[in-house]
């Protein structure tokens, strides 16, 4: 009886014939030369059971044969058959939950080509982003293949196999007693008894997982339940690539790299081992950049949180910050917007006694109240080792309370480009690179005047000097000069001839912004009025009322 889920796959794509008992009648066969064999198989719901009759008065030939049997099958390079852990309690098997940090360790491990290699069901993807396996090399392959949920794969692990499970969550999650949301499960059943294996497994997992982190940052996520539900990954930015003012992004590095050499001082002196950063200014000047760039350059994980996001709370922001592990960074980006604006941008709108009509109270912009986020900041159930960074545009709007020593240790201004930082960027756009003599590769440029000329590095350091002469210091942001030199990134003369031109575009740019600003303004005034005229017109309606009664 050929059995698939038993077949030995073969050279030629096709499975081999497998041969069992029947289930009807016992089957004899002579072992060894010198004893005779019955043996019988019973299907049952639970469970098939195989009876086997030695014809000898001697134990050991049973001993014997059951022992080759469990040799030839720890050996053998046909997989066992599928399992339900229910009904194995023989064999070890582990739980990865997702809302654990466990459940990344294997799913990166198993992604791998080598542990996957032995897949066999998977479901077939052309979104880039998707966690897969099999990739082709260099990461360019267009389709990829994606872990398949709720199937069994058996895959081969050193000399052990496994059997896989994808599970995904449920519309009747539960949250266990840490408030983590249960998710989806990776169920993994080791055939063997011994559970230091799966500690070994777990292990090299967790190796794998660092090992590959030194060339990414992996961002993690919420989803709407404000619950950690996924991680995105991006190459690891050079912390040299980084243009700030001279010495703010060593300044930085320092001191947290110092942080986190310094827990046993922490704990001598019985204070909280977490540290908090500020990052403010202008928006474009590179704050999101120096965390993306300092996470690479120490090795850590990014925690993401948006204040501003449906479904985080007080409580599920508690939950969250509870949740990261040690030794991470906990962003809260543009933290300001969490909370009603203070700035006043319209005009102030007076009555005909000459009195400020008060404007309509601003909604909050978020369900997490200050003194949730005050309180969550300073819980002694938070992670220890853990890197906080709070980035705003607008740090005047911060209550002191959030922004004092303890909570934001150390807070660094980003302002618009200096000349330094546009020569600086400049360079980096355009790198002479004497080995590069193909056009167009990088570190090789060619005259826009004469197109046979390669220009010279002295050519070049002399364009970056005029063009940072020509952009003025403090008006510009590193965002904005990179998105210029973005459309002229393989012409540096191109790109110091138009950027005259660039910055009147700019200009106008800004003036047409300021100019539909004055228009807002001028609207919300006109619609406040009216509002108070109306509200005054009722009054005076109903003191009217009164008096003729």
């Amino acid at each position: 009886m050929a059995n698939r889920d038993l077949a030995i796959p073969t050279a030629d794509g096709y499975p081999s014939a497998v041969y069992e008992p029947s289930n009807s009648d016992p089957e004899l066969f002579f072992w060894r030369g010198r004893y005779w064999i019955t043996i019988s198989k019973e299907e049952k719901e639970e469970a098939s059971t195989l009876t086997l009759q030695v014809w000898s008065r001697n134990r050991n030939v049973l001993d014997e044969f059951v022992g080759e049997a469990r040799t030839f099958y720890i050996q053998s390079p046909q997989p066992p058959p599928k399992q339900d852990s229910d009904s194995s309690e023989s064999l070890i098997v582990g739980h990865f939950n997702q809302a654990d940090f466990s459940y990344d360790w294997v799913l990166d491990y198993l992604q791998s080509e080598d542990i996957m290699a032995d897949a066999n069901e998977f479901t077939v993807s052309t979104k880039q982003s998707d966690a897969s396996w099999n990739r082709a090399e260099g990461g360019k392959q267009p389709v990829r293949y994606v872990p398949s949920s709720d199937t069994k794969q058996r895959l081969r692990w050193r000399q052990y196999w496994l059997q896989v499970e994808f599970v995904v969550g449920d519309e009747d999650e539960y949250e266990d007693r840490n408030g983590r949301t249960s998710g989806g499960n990776i169920n993994i059943m080791l055939h063997s008894t011994d559970r230091k294996v799966l500690g070994e497994f777990i292990q090299a997992a967790r190796v794998h997982y660092m090992q590959a982190s030194i060339s990414r940052v992996t961002v993690h996520l919420t989803d709407d339940d404000g619950s950690w539900a996924r991680a995105v990954t991006k190459n690891r930015r050079a912390f040299s690539t980084l243009i700030l003012p001279g010495g703010v992004k060593e300044t930085l590095l320092a001191d947290a790299r110092e942080f986190l050499e310094s827990e046993e001082w922490y704990n001598f002196a019985g204070v909280p081992h977490r540290r908090g950063y500020l990052l403010y200014g202008e928006p474009g000047t590179g704050k999101s950049s120096t965390i993306h760039a300092l996470a690479g350059e120490l090795g850590l994980e990014i925690y993401f949180i948006s204040l501003a996001a449906p479904g985080i709370d007080d409580y599920s922001l508690g939950r969250l910050i509870r949740d990261t592990p040690a030794h991470c960074i906990l962003l809260l980006e543009d933290i300001d917007c969490a909370f009603p604006s203070r700035e006043d941008d319209d005009e102030p709108l007076l009555d005909s006694k000459g009195n400020i009509i008060p404007k309509a109270p601003i909604p909050p912009r978020s369900e997490v109240t200050l003194s949730g986020l005050l309180n969550v900041l300073d819980s002694v159930a938070s992670e220890e080792g853990r890197l906080t960074f709070a980035t705003t545009n607008h740090i005047e709007q911060l209550d002191p309370a959030l922004i004092r020593p303890g909570r934001m240790d150390l807070k660094i201004k980003y302002g618009l480009a200096m000349t330094e930082q546009l020569e600086q960027m400049f360079h980096r756009f355009y790198p002479y690179d004497a080995s590069a003599t193909t056009r167009g590769t990088i570190g090789c440029y060619f005259s826009s005047a004469e197109p046979s000329v390669r220009l010279s590095a002295e050519v070049l350091a002399g364009l970056g000097k005029e063009f940072a002469a020509a952009v003025p210091a403090n008006k510009y942001s590193i965002a904005q000069v990179q998105g210029y030199l973005l459309m002229n990134k393989t012409d540096p003369e191109r790109a110091m001839r138009e950027v005259g031109k660039w910055m009147e575009e700019q200009e106008a740019e800004r003036e047409e912004m300021e100019a539909l600003k004055r228009k807002k303004r001028k609207q919300a005034a006109l619609r406040r009025a009216a509002e108070a005229e109306i509200e005054r017109r009722e009054g005076r309606s109903e003191n009217a009322h009164d008096t003729d009664a």
